[in-house]
């Protein structure tokens, strides 16, 4: 017993000591800045608002080491340990006092720390690695209730309603399955279910932080939910379902497959096919089917849940945490059950051997994700509000810039004159003036300098480039050598892949500028630029053909577009050129081929039904034509190519 829970603290210590050594040095990209923010302020994150998360993560930040985000990435750091020592002990568990069980615990723990998706979840101020080990103990507590354990059930119900204030992969991958086993249990005759409905009501309680938190108007308050709408609105992520209402339940089996390529490319096929043999071998032994239930429960829902409801995330590190953690404790178990099968002699030396060989694949896979993180988000942010004249307004887009911009007004107290302004909340007119308030404003003043971050919204003109925002306002075009070389020195060199998308991203924006006032030859250079920094960047690469096709080489531009589709057939602008470049040299089949894809794309988009309706017309099927112009009048009777396509059919 000694020698398992010494094992187990060194689990445990080398886990948070291999995070905490790779742990971003302090503020870092995407929504960090804004989580760090809410633990610092006990304001309200972004739906589903991770009140528990935000009350932990806060007595993190009264712990004196470092800045206050790096205290928060320690506390990540604490939950991705606490997940590794807990997928340790479940393994473990299977075979107590057998020496490859403990084998299979650390071969369990050391490839869920390192896969690159959980890996980061523990190195940056996120909310992933402390839901996971609320999963994982979550999980041990539904195997214990569905075995007759009436404490474990009234702790995992407890548990149950905590997870209000945590991320909502524990109670949907959780939730369902708790509750029949609730009900079967009181089937059987237990009554502890019904005690549990108590302690769920409990630790339900935890969302009554977010009304009282918003009344309160922390600087980190999202959508301000003080009342009882705006909570259940909040908890439900309302605004963020509707705003990617086209993302969700669309094209599911293709994100399926990407969902399993990614975790084949982070894990190694080799840890795979272990955790599926060790899924098998938990279902077959009576013993231990629940667990392989459970297991098999959480790995189907979260695959489901990544291919259907956040797709949006897969590219950014956001999905697959509780796969990683299923695939660790299903790896192990498989460890140990085929170490069985070679004797006890054999069997330890044999479960470490593979142990290694699972694990080894997995640590050496994305390393730049796991040993690149620096300062450059720091910078980039800093040097936005240093860039920002006194009392000037920001129009920022990216969760980059608005999420760091928050931090480094409200938690570092950089630059409280100016205002920033979310533009896609520029609706939310209580945001709006509680950023005004914060800023000594009491109303907008227009004549107040205004910088803009170029995103996917339209540059507003006349307007200058500078980095890492641009002034509205009059102005020359400057030389692009400069704009890119401040780009550099704020991003680079960075090993970290996000922050080269950040400045592969900064460079092609100024390249499209560059291309709307006619100077091709500068923005091809950048849009090169931006290649050299992030090879195969899909919308580098679109640019690059865009500019071909404008200089009348349509060949070139198809040959560079369809270089994009090799590597990501889902891309739409590039599906969408690539026909409308078919058409143009002669291939007919090829170009309704394409514009067939782009629709299926984004079914609600005019474009690839009026360039279907082109082709019909350039086949001489007038009827096929004024079908499809139709359909794409249907969806935008406004668009230009549409009117001009109309014209045309009606000569």
């Amino acid at each position: 017993m000694v020698r398992s829970v010494s094992l187990g603290a060194v689990v445990f210590v080398a886990a948070f000591a291999l995070f905490a050594a790779c742990a971003a040095p302090g503020p870092y990209l995407r929504d960090a800045g804004e989580l760090s923010t809410a633990a610092f302020t006990l304001g309200v994150a972004h739906p589903t608002g991770f009140a528990l998360w935000c009350l932990f993560a806060k007595a993190a930040t009264l712990v004196p080491v470092g800045e206050v985000a790096t205290r928060v990435t320690f506390f990540s750091a604490l939950g991705g340990a606490a997940t590794a020592w807990v997928a340790y002990r479940a393994v473990r568990a299977l075979g107590p006092g057998e020496p490859a069980a403990a084998a299979g615990g650390v071969a369990a723990a050391a490839l869920l720390c390192a896969g690159v998706t959980f890996f980061r979840a523990a190195t940056v101020p996120e909310v992933y690695a402390p839901t996971a080990a609320a999963l994982a103990v979550a999980i041990l507590l539904l195997v214990r209730a569905v075995d007759g354990d009436r404490q474990a059930g009234i702790v995992l119900a407890l548990l149950g309603g905590l997870s209000l204030g945590l991320h909502a992969h524990l109670r949907l991958l959780v939730g369902p399955a708790a509750v029949v086993a609730a009900l079967w249990r009181l089937r059987r005759g237990d009554r502890w279910p019904l005690v549990a409905t108590s302690a769920l009501a409990l630790g339900a309680a935890v969302v009554a932080y977010l009304p009282l938190r918003a009344a309160r108007a922390p600087a980190a308050n999202w959508s301000d939910p003080r009342t009882l709408g705006g909570t259940l609105a909040h908890l439900s992520a309302t605004r963020i379902r509707h705003a990617f209402a086209g993302a969700m339940f669309h094209r599911v089996g293709a994100h399926l497959g990407a969902f399993a390529r990614l975790t084949e490319a982070q894990l190694g096929l080799p840890a795979l096919l272990c955790a599926l043999g060790g899924l098998v071998w938990l279902c077959a032994s009576r013993r231990h089917r629940a667990l392989g239930v459970v297991l098999a429960v959480v790995l189907v829902g979260d695959a489901l849940y990544s291919a259907a409801i956040n797709p949006m995330a897969l590219d950014d590190l956001q999905d697959g945490h509780p796969t990683a953690l299923v695939v660790a404790i299903a790896a192990g178990a498989g460890v140990l059950a085929i170490a069985r099968r070679l004797g006890p002699r054999a069997a330890p030396w044999a479960a470490g051997a593979m142990a290694v060989l699972l694990c080894v694949p997995a640590a050496l896979a994305d390393v730049d994700y796991k040993l690149g993180l620096g300062h450059e988000a720091g910078a980039w942010t800093r040097a936005a509000l240093a860039e920002a004249p006194p009392r000037a307004r920001l129009f920022v887009e990216s969760d980059d810039l608005a999420a760091g911009t928050t931090y480094e007004q409200y938690v570092a107290g950089a630059r409280p004159d100016v205002v920033v302004r979310v533009r896609q909340h520029a609706w939310d007119k209580t945001e709006e003036a509680a950023r005004l308030r914060r800023a000594g404003v009491a109303a907008v003043d227009d004549r107040a300098p205004v910088l803009w971050e170029p995103a996917t919204d339209p540059l507003p003109s006349p307007i200058v480039p500078d980095i890492p925002l641009y002034r509205v306002g009059d102005g020359a075009l400057p030389s692009p050598r400069p704009l890119a070389e401040r780009i550099a020195a704020l991003l680079s060199p960075a090993r970290d892949p996000t922050v080269r998308e950040v400045e592969c991203e900064a460079l092609v924006a100024l390249g499209r500028l560059y291309l709307s006032r006619g100077d091709a030859a500068r923005a091809d250079a950048l849009f090169e630029a931006a290649l050299a920094v992030r090879p195969g960047d899909a919308a580098a690469g679109v640019d690059r053909a865009v500019v071909r096709a404008r200089s009348g080489d349509v060949r070139g531009a198809l040959a560079l577009v369809d270089a994009v589709l090799a590597r990501d057939p889902d891309r739409y602008v590039a599906r969408l050129d690539a026909a409308r470049w078919r058409a143009i040299l002669g291939d007919l089949d090829g170009a309704a081929r394409d514009f067939a894809a782009a629709h299926a794309l984004v079914p609600d988009a005019a474009a690839p039904l009026a360039g279907l309706a082109r082709v019909a017309g350039m086949r001489g099927d007038r009827k096929t034509a004024l079908r499809w112009l139709s359909a794409a009048e249907k969806i935008d009777s406004s668009d230009a190519e549409v009117r001009a396509l109309r014209k045309e059919l009606e000569r």
